[in-house]
């Protein structure tokens, strides 16, 4: 039997981001006809063993759901761009899950537009990951 959080955190993110009409997003995996610009969003929650939100009892109380978001367009303008629509999606929202006291969502990281031309067509691909703390 399963609780539901993990995946009801990963939502949170992946819920914000679709609120955009204008963004495209990937859940994991890129169809073969998808065409840039678009966001293909690999995410991820870590229960940090050790945490000092944890109790003192050992009961884990802590959690992190982090969105790795690989902003893809055409040209390295239009990757910068579609990680602006991620940015004003998710930095700085507090999300409402049920259970859980969520912070504000932060950036972890940014990397600049790189060439990918491993599906046979060049695109630009910024990768940008946005990391949330909770507490249950």
């Amino acid at each position: 039997m399963t609780d539901g959080l993990d995946q009801a955190l990963v939502n949170a993110g992946l819920d914000r981001l679709r609120a955009d009409p204008q963004l495209t997003v990937h859940d994991g995996v890129v169809p073969d006809e998808a065409t840039p610009p678009y966001v293909l969003v690999y995410a991820q929650v870590e229960w940090p063993d050790g945490d000092p939100d944890n109790t003192v009892e050992g009961k884990t109380e802590a959690v992190t759901a982090r969105w790795t978001c690989h902003c893809v367009g055409s040209t390295a303008a239009a990757a910068r761009a579609v990680a602006q629509r991620v940015r004003t999606q998710l930095l700085d929202y507090r999300p409402t899950v049920a259970g859980v006291e969520c912070a504000p969502i932060g950036q972890a990281e940014s990397v600049p537009p790189t060439r990918d031309e491993s599906t046979g067509r060049l695109v630009m691909d910024a990768v940008v990951v946005y990391e949330l703390t909770a507490r249950i």
